[in-house]
């Protein structure tokens, strides 16, 4: 039996959203599009993974800004969550990476996000 594990998915490109809940879905999936939603989100809830994007569209803010909240707040036990930093824009992607360097960085990659052993 496949365990049940509980996953962030911070994104609001409906393609990737949509990829997501195909590849992951048998797995408990709270999907978020805004910084905030994400960080109300880290408050409330604990992940085994944690899928950050980067920019998330008109006034939502980005994902370096959800990094930026678990460095600043080291006692949430999310920060301990298996993070996967899938950005492509080079710039917030390496902003995360600093912030969080035991995150791993995989830009957005269906075959590699794939075969991923979640």
């Amino acid at each position: 039996m496949v365990e049940m594990l509980d996953l962030l998915i911070v994104e609001y490109l409906t393609q990737r959203v949509i990829f997501f809940i195909e590849r992951f879905g048998h797995h408990h999936l709270d999907i978020i599009e805004s910084s905030d939603g994400a960080i109300n989100y880290l408050d409330d809830n604990l992940y085994d993974y944690i899928f950050l994007g980067g920019e998330l569209g008109d006034e939502n803010g980005s994902c370096v800004e959800v990094a930026k909240y678990l460095v600043d707040n080291g006692g949430n036990p999310n920060t301990f969550a298996d993070i996967i930093i899938h950005c492509w824009n080079v710039s917030e992607a390496n902003q995360m990476v600093r912030l969080l360097p035991h995150a791993t960085y995989l830009p957005y990659n269906e075959k590699q996000l794939s075969v991923l052993e979640i």
